[in-house]
């Protein structure tokens, strides 16, 4: 009979977090275990590599990050929408310090191939549901989805708000910076009029 695990994934997960935002990019195995207070051969037993832990902190950030972003999606005024998409960025970012530095430790394309295999879908389509949602949010603004608005509507809400927060991730992010994502959203969106 096996024995019942005394850490579970989650919480493995959560200390990898907090390990990351101290030592990000060069965040251990034994840093992890250090926090959660497990053997070094307990997460390999979980994850079989640094890069399976790492990727399954990212996939479960980034995943934690898109709910907010699909809740901004459905509000019924497109323009309300699109601002609430660029303003949680910095929300999220402020409110979970932890999942938000994990999300700065690869680029998608790039730990698509440095998980393993049983990853890699998860990877691979883990902005899928909200390309979707913001394709439908494009097509509310502007009655129309083309591929230029779509781009526009991309780096107003996702790419520019996380370009202007990305160097306070894991750190103090004022309150200002909502506005400030906002205000920049609404220019890009402004081109596609």
């Amino acid at each position: 009979m096996a024995r019942p695990q005394k850490f579970s994934v989650d919480q493995i997960l959560d200390a990898a977090g907090q390990a990351c935002v101290e030592h990000w990019r060069d965040t251990t195995i034994t840093h992890v275990a250090a926090i959660v207070g497990a053997p070094t051969g307990s997460i390999y037993h979980r994850f079989a590599s640094r890069d399976a832990l790492f990727g399954a902190l990212w996939v479960r950030s980034i995943n934690r990050f898109h709910e907010g972003l699909l809740v901004a999606s459905t509000i019924d005024d497109p323009r309300d929408a699109m601002a609430a998409l660029a303003r949680h960025i910095p929300q999220f970012c402020r409110e979970n310090p932890h999942d938000a530095k994990a999300m700065t430790l690869y680029r998608r394309v790039d730990l698509v191939d440095l998980v393993p295999d049983s990853m890699r879908d998860d990877v691979a389509t883990v902005n899928d549901a909200i390309d979707v949602a913001l394709r439908d949010t494009v097509k509310r603004r502007y009655g129309r989805l083309t591929d230029r608005r779509f781009r526009l509507a991309l780096l107003a809400t996702r790419q520019g708000p996380y370009g202007l927060i990305r160097p306070l991730v894991g750190g103090d992010i004022p309150d200002d910076f909502d506005a400030i994502c906002v205000a920049s959203a609404e220019g890009i969106l402004a081109l596609g009029d």
